[in-house]
């Protein structure tokens, strides 16, 4: 699969999982998806922070973190792309991972503390999302 293919069904599949993490709390969230060069972008607004997520032509899946005080963790590159890749493993993971994570960001409200969540292919996505959820779970958001 060439790699603007595999963008497309990245993108396509990850709205569909946004959508149904959405229809499953009730929620109407502020999502914004737009595509320019060749690249889609996710903006996922909540209670002032936002979660970026780009899908690029390049294969580059990536995503940025922004709390409601401007604090940021950077751009953090979760998967790149090359024509090998079993794609249909990559996106199933990519998308379950930013749909669970999505679904925690619009239960807490906030990613304030929480910008340096680190999510990538190959890692589990609960060890790096483990604090975040314990602390929703717990209240402390």
């Amino acid at each position: 699969m060439k790699k603007r293919e595999f963008q497309k069904k990245a993108t396509a599949e990850l709205l569909k999982r946004l959508a149904a993490v959405c229809a499953e709390l009730g929620e109407n969230p502020n999502i914004t998806v737009s595509s320019k060069f060749h690249s889609s972008y996710f903006k996922l607004r909540n209670n002032y922070n936002l979660m970026q997520i780009s899908v690029k032509q390049t294969g580059e899946l990536s995503y940025q973190l922004t709390d409601m005080l401007g604090s940021t963790g950077g751009k953090q590159i979760y998967y790149e792309y090359r024509e090998n890749d079993d794609f249909t493993r990559i996106i199933e993971k990519f998308c379950g991972d930013f749909a669970r994570f999505y679904k925690d960001f619009l239960l807490s409200g906030t990613l304030h503390d929480f910008c340096d969540i680190k999510l990538s292919y190959g890692e589990d996505a609960g060890a790096g999302l483990e604090e975040y959820e314990s602390c929703i779970r717990s209240g402390c958001l």
